[in-house]
């Protein structure tokens, strides 16, 4: 096995590519065969048109995290249940029919819809995926140390985009994007001898060709040729995407610098792979991280980063030292020099929903909210490259290739243009206008915040920093005051029961609506969670849940009227057991993507994120179903939205903390990241809208401030109505500033983690723990054991009804702490007494805080999930 790694971040350290070279090998060639038969098929053997479809089918490859949902399904119907999905039917679609954008949005969507049916045997391959991507998500695009924190999916990705860029003056020849997608895909199998891999995979590929033998013996011809000296477009392509990573200067710089042995790696004249297996993997991944410091101190304004901003002292790859900080200095810049730069060929636009949150929670009730959900990714990124394609496709040359879009989740997206979109000077404000002036986002009452920037030029790719300082400097309109007035009325109309504000001008479901309010409850109708509760989703034993039985079951036809009660766990319309709304964000997201050395950086970094979650729910909600279907299919239709670093899950209180704690155990550790993560559960009944105000505030306080640690808080509303003021209140009553405090709301996720331990003695009703949680759990929902919860609570609430009884007096904390204590020494309960040994445990000189309310309440969440409270 050769060595090699990728330095992965922000984890900074480097993980060792291990994996069945040979088993790897099929999956891509049958992969790549079942997308070219696809294409074929699709194309009716027009070789033109399935070359089309072809390449971008390929770009599936390397946005799997886009097109692999929290969990693979079948749907029932038509409907689909991501925004991603509606993107890649759409890129496929448009080869095959004329899509008009100028449609009105529902419209669209149904299009779309028909589409995905001709499709579904292309969605059945998504689950095969998953391998694939991993390999090309933890491959470094180039072994050396000092380069190899560029992943080959970025790298291939980037090339294929730049192929495009750079064929402004010619035809656009697909062929020449699949050969950028697959010049280097033999690096998964055949490191050393690379360009011999991809071409026996190319081989095999051909062999059961359907329609596109003679263009792929072409593809076959320019890969193996791709390290000529030869200035064909792929080369051209392959090396100017290789130059925005590798930063080749600066890394030999650091190597003499630091005087490393393995720098006799770098010779030519050497076999790198047999070296660098000389050196071993210590000194291999020292020499990683020592070069990527020296990569990202080139950087402009990094030092300035490093230096004044807070969040910097919890990362170890921003512990750069100020020797390397000066002997870097005379590289900044060195690439990107004014009188170097020539005109761009392409163009990034950045498209972000301003006020997502207060548009979502426009909506009352949670089928509404749901779509409102979808409706925001797939504004800001399906429609939006609709809209462009739509504009690109009248120059009579190509479309804009699927990868085009490299990152589009929580409510933002980035598009790469070719420059060639328009003859105007001032191509910007052009592309920008695309997308600003469109019909169906007025009739929205929406306006996106778009912004475009200089992408790549002829002989230089902008890294992120770059980028993203361009991005805000034009973000000067967020800081004028607009005195624009929209007249919503001429007259005395019926306002909205929705919204409040617009007039009333359409009734359904014994309401009164406006014209934006009518049309989300009428897209509503069957999208959001009609489509998640009516999906069959594949579990990875080869089962499948069909939501729709439960909810069938316990509420017949009306099932959609009980969307609420049924995600809660309720088993009958007259059940009462409360939902737990579960939101969460990645910790210092924005930071981390700031400090990126390139744009593949962020692209891996970014893409990684949304993988990792999605892979930490699929095996959560898996091991969930193992042991009860039922609870799995109530949270498999609760979710709002998962991608990115932004979740917001809807679940039974039964289960939402232990599900948290192992979803977001797993997510750290896939992604790097750490999560902070509010929980509030509420009676079925509570407004939506208020309850998701109030776990936003909650998630947002339970931020560790002093580390760089997963955090999550919990509270139970049973009278109250729960909004975010609310919770700031609650906060505020419970915890003081200064310390002494009985709530600390910022729980360590590890904390929470031995407090479901503890649990699990007393829950499994036995004097061994079952090692399961959630077959403890499932064993509880199954019978309804009210009393089993009732006992693993009871000892809380005697504290707790202490506390609150020399609440506002001298004696709340010391008192309480007293209280604490006896009841240690008398009890003989070894529950109580390992729970007190809980609450004291982080009791220290400097911090005199005990969770004694955020115990209460996580245990409280799973006492009223099983009712009858």
């Amino acid at each position: 096995m050769v060595l090699r790694g990728k330095l992965v971040l922000p984890d900074f350290e480097v993980k060792f590519v291990k994996w069945d070279a040979e088993k790897l090998k099929n999956e891509i060639i049958n992969i790549l065969v079942g997308f070219e038969n696809i294409s074929c098929e699709l194309a009716n053997n027009e070789q033109e048109i399935a070359l089309n479809i072809y390449a971008d089918m390929l770009s599936l490859l390397y946005k799997a995290p886009m097109i692999i949902s929290h969990a693979p399904y079948k749907s029932s119907g038509y409907y689909i249940s991501t925004a991603y999905e509606y993107f890649f039917t759409y890129v496929i679609l448009r080869h095959l029919k004329k899509i008009d954008v100028n449609n009105d949005l529902e419209e669209i969507l149904s299009i779309l819809e028909d589409g995905r049916k001709v499709l579904k045997e292309l969605f059945s391959y998504v689950n095969t995926l998953r391998d694939i991507y991993e390999a090309l998500l933890n491959t470094p695009s180039d072994t050396r140390p000092g380069y190899n924190f560029t992943s080959l999916a970025s790298h291939l990705q980037l090339s294929s985009i730049l192929v495009w860029l750079v064929q402004q003056s010619s035809v656009d020849l697909n062929y020449l994007r699949i050969a950028a997608l697959l010049h280097d895909i033999g690096k998964l199998i055949l490191p050393e001898r690379h360009v011999t891999g991809s071409s026996e995979i190319l081989d095999k590929v051909i062999e059961r060709s359907q329609c596109l033998k003679s263009y792929l013996s072409r593809v076959k011809e320019i890969v193996e040729g791709h390290h000529s000296n030869l200035n064909t477009i792929l080369t051209i392509a392959d090396r100017l995407a290789a130059s925005a990573d590798r930063l080749s200067k600066v890394v030999e710089f650091g190597l003499n610098k630091e005087n490393l042995s393995i720098k006799e790696c770098y010779s030519s004249k050497v076999n790198s792979y047999e070296c660098i297996e000389k050196h071993g993997e210590k000194e291999y991944s020292e020499a990683s991280k020592i070069l990527y410091k020296y990569v990202l101190a080139s950087l402009q304004n990094i030092e300035k980063t490093i230096k004044e901003e807070a969040d910097a002292k919890f990362f170890e790859y921003l512990k750069i030292s100020d020797d390397i900080l000066k002997a870097t200095s005379s590289f900044k810049n060195e690439d990107q020099k004014e009188d170097e730069k020539k005109k761009p060929i392409g163009y990034l636009a950045y498209i972000d929903f301003p006020g997502i949150q207060k548009f979502i929670t426009n909506f009352p009730n949670l089928r509404d909210m749901s779509f409102a959900s979808l409706l925001v990714d797939f504004l800001t990124t399906v429609y939006s490259f609709m809209l462009l394609d739509n504009e690109f496709s009248k120059r009579g040359k190509s479309r804009i290739p699927a990868e085009a879009l490299l990152s589009g989740y929580g409510g933002h997206s980035f598009i790469v243009i070719r420059s060639d979109i328009t003859n105007e000077d001032n191509k910007e404000e052009f592309i920008r206008n695309i997308i600003v002036n469109n019909r169906e986002l007025e009739k929205l009452d929406l306006k996106l915040n778009v912004k475009v920037v200089e992408f790549a030029y002829d002989n230089y790719v902008r890294n992120y920093n770059e980028i993203w300082d361009s991005i805000i400097s034009k973000q000067y309109d967020r800081y004028l005051v607009n005195y624009t007035e929209n007249v919503y009325s001429l007259g005395l109309h019926r306002v909205c029961d929705n919204c409040g504000i617009r007039p009333a001008v359409d009734t359904d479901e014994n309401q009164y609506l406006c014209d934006r309010c009518y049309l989300i409850r009428k897209l509503s109708k069957k999208r959001g969670f009609y489509a998640r509760v009516n999906s069959q989703y594949m579990l990875q034993n080869g089962k499948t849940i069909h939501s729709y039985e439960f909810a069938k079951k316990y509420f017949g036809d009306e099932y959609q009227e009980y969307a609420m009660e049924f995600i809660a766990g309720n088993k009958s319309k007259e059940d009462n057991k409360y939902i737990s709304l579960i939101k969460a964000d990645g910790n210092r997201a924005g930071f981390i993507f700031k400090t990126c050395a390139t744009f593949s950086d962020y692209v891996d970094r970014s893409f990684r994120l949304d993988y990792g979650i999605k892979k930490a729910f699929y095996e959560t909600i898996n091991e969930l179903a193992e042991e009860n279907e039922d609870l799995a299919s109530r949270i498999l239709s609760g979710v709002l939205y998962l991608g990115g670093d932004d979740i917001m899950i809807l679940a039974p209180s039964i289960v939402a903390v232990p599900f948290s704690v192992t979803l977001f155990s797993k997510a750290e550790e896939y992604t790097g990241f750490t999560f902070k993560v509010g929980i509030i559960s509420v009676k079925p009944d509570h407004p939506i809208q208020f309850a998701y105000r109030a776990v936003n505030e909650l998630m947002e306080s339970s931020k560790i401030a002093r580390a760089n640690k997963s955090s999550l808080a919990c509270m139970v509303f049973s009278s109250t109505l729960a909004t975010d003021n609310v919770i700031l209140t609650e906060i505020n009553r419970y915890k003081r500033k200064g310390g002494d405090n009985l709530m600390v709301v910022s729980n360590d996720l590890s904390d929470v983690r031995e407090l479901l331990e503890l649990l699990k003695v007393v829950l499994s009703n036995s004097s061994t723990s079952e090692p399961n949680f959630f077959k403890i759990i499932s064993n509880i929902y199954n019978e309804d054991n009210k009393e089993l919860v009732r006992d693993s609570l009871r000892p809380l609430e005697n504290l707790v009804s202490y506390a609150e009884s020399n609440l506002g007096t001298s004696k709340y904390f010391l008192g309480t702490l007293a209280y604490i204590i006896t009841r240690k020494a008398k009890t003989e309960d070894n529950y109580e007494r390992e729970l007190i040994n809980l609450l004291l445990k982080n009791l220290s000189e400097k911090e005199w805080n005990i969770p004694l309310y955020d115990y209460y309440f996580i245990v409280k969440s799973l006492r009223v999930g099983v009712g009858g409270y």
